[in-house]
C-alpha cells in the first residue's frame, strides 16, 4: 500500500487506487450506493443475473463459481441457487481484498445452500488471480469465474485485458468467464449516478484520503477536498477526482510522502469505463478470450459477457 500510494501522489497527474475505497466504512458507503434511486447499475446487473442466471450456469455446467472481486456477494444468489440445484458438491471461491466482506456473506450462502463449499481467497485480483488455482482446482468439474459489477471498467485499457489474460491462463476449454459491464449511455444519467443527491459518492470519495491517513500514519485535511465526478465521452469513461478547494498539505509518514496541493489541483481516485459490444469484446480478446454469449435487457443498460479462453490455432 504504501509503495503504490506513494507512486501515485507523486507523480503528475496524482492518483490513489480506487481499491482502498473499501475499509468498512467504505464498504458500508459503497452497500448504500447501491440502493440509491440514481445507481441504476447494481439494479440492471441483478435482474440479467435473475433472468439468465439459470441458462448461463446450465450452458457452462458449472459446478463451481469463483468471482472475483465478490464484496457482499449481494448479487451472485442466482447463479449459486443454480450450481447448487444442477451440483451435488458446489463450490463458491468469494476472492477479495476485504476479509470482512468474504466472511460476512458466506455465513447466509451457507445457511441458504447447505451443501455449499466456501473457500474464501483474500487478495489483489491485480496481481493474485493465480492463488485461485488452488483455491477452485480444475479437477472438481467446470468452473464459471465471475467478474461482476462492471469492476473492469475500474481498469483502463491495458489493466483490463491484463486481468483477463490472468483468468484465461487458469481456464481449460470446460471453464466460462462470466463478465458484467456498464453500457455507454447517456451522459446525464451517468452524472447522476456518481453524483447523488445525498452526497453518498461524495462521502466514499473522501473516505479514501481517512483510509490512507490511519493505515500509513499520516495526516490529511479530508474536509479541504470536494468529490468531483464526470463523464469523458472521447474516453467513454467516468473520472472521479478529489479536488483541493484550497493550497493543502498531505503527510503520511509510513510511505514517506510529503505532498502540496495548489487550489484546485485534483486527485484521481477511480475511472469507470463504460463499454459498447465492440469494445468488450475487444477487451476480451486481447486478454485470450472469445465471447460466446451476450446478453441485455429491455433497456440496455448492462450487459453480461460470457466467454471462454481462446484456442491455439
Amino acid at each position: 500500500m504504501a509503495r503504490e500510494v506513494r507512486a501515485g501522489l507523486c507523480r503528475t497527474p496524482r492518483s490513489i487506487p480506487p481499491k482502498y475505497f473499501y475499509d468498512d466504512t467504505g464498504s458500508a458507503l459503497f452497500d448504500a450506493i447501491c440502493m440509491l434511486p440514481e445507481y441504476y447499475l447494481t439494479r440492471a446487473e441483478s435482474a440479467l443475473l435473475e433472468a439468465h442466471g439459470d441458462a448461463i450456469v446450465e450452458a457452462a455446467l458449472a459446478a463451481a463459481l469463483v468471482e472475483i472481486g465478490s464484496g457482499m456477494a449481494r448479487k451472485t444468489a442466482p447463479l449459486l441457487g443454480a450450481i447448487c440445484a444442477r451440483c451435488a458438491a458446489p463450490t463458491y471461491v468469494p476472492f477479495d481484498i476485504a476479509p470482512e466482506a468474504i466472511v460476512q456473506s458466506a455465513s447466509p450462502l451457507l445457511d441458504a445452500y447447505p451443501a455449499l463449499r466456501v473457500t474464501g481467497l483474500v487478495g489483489d485480483f491485480a496481481r493474485d488471480c493465480g492463488k485461485l488455482a488452488e483455491a477452485a482446482p480444475a479437477s472438481r468439474g467446470p468452473r464459471l469465474f465471475a467478474f461482476l459489477g462492471s469492476t473492469i471498467g475500474n481498469l483502463d485499457e491495458r489493466e483490463a485485458p491484463a486481468l483477463v489474460a490472468a483468468v484465461a491462463s487458469l481456464m481449460n476449454e470446460n471453464d466460462r468467464f462470466l463478465l458484467g459491464v456498464d453500457r455507454v449511455k447517456a451522459p446525464a444519467v451517468l452524472h447522476a449516478a456518481y453524483n447523488d443527491a445525498r452526497g453518498l459518492t461524495a462521502a466514499f470519495n473522501r473516505n479514501v484520503l481517512r483510509v490512507v491517513a490511519r493505515e500509513l500514519d499520516g495526516h490529511v485535511d479530508v474536509d479541504a477536498f470536494a468529490h468531483v465526478a464526470f463523464y469523458d465521452p472521447e474516453r467513454e469513461r467516468i473520472e472521479m477526482r478529489l479536488r483541493a478547494t484550497r493550497p493543502v498539505a498531505m503527510t503520511l509518514r509510513a510511505a514517506d510522502v510529503h505532498v502540496e496541493l495548489a487550489r484546485d489541483e485534483t486527485i484521481l481516485t477511480e475511472i469507470s469505463r463504460k463499454f459498447t459490444r465492440e469494445s468488450a469484446e475487444r477487451t476480451l480478446r486481447e486478454g485470450g478470450m472469445d465471447l460466446v454469449d451476450w446478453r441485455t435487457g429491455p433497456d440496455d443498460a448492462f450487459a453480461l459477457c460470457v466467454a471462454r479462453a481462446s484456442r491455439p490455432l
